[in-house]
């Protein structure tokens, strides 16, 4: 991970590090979130907080979004 990206997992890193936000998200996308986590938490995988696995799926979009717009420029 570089060292300027944040790690979804708060544990590892000093709470004054993040800044909360308040997302609005339709009710299908909440259903998956939901879904996620039970599977992470069943599974004993890390990050099985709603809030973890929104920064985990927000920091993949962000560093895929470069490489997805080259693409759709091409």
């Amino acid at each position: 991970m570089k060292e300027t990206e944040a790690d979804p997992d708060m544990s590892t890193v000093e709470r004054a590090a993040f800044r909360k936000v308040t997302v609005t998200v339709p009710q299908h996308l909440y259903e998956r979130l939901i879904q996620e986590s039970a599977r992470r938490r069943i599974a004993g995988a890390p990050n099985q907080m709603l809030s973890a696995l929104f920064r985990e799926a927000l920091t993949l979009y962000l560093e895929e979004r470069p490489r997805l717009l080259d693409t759709n420029t091409a």
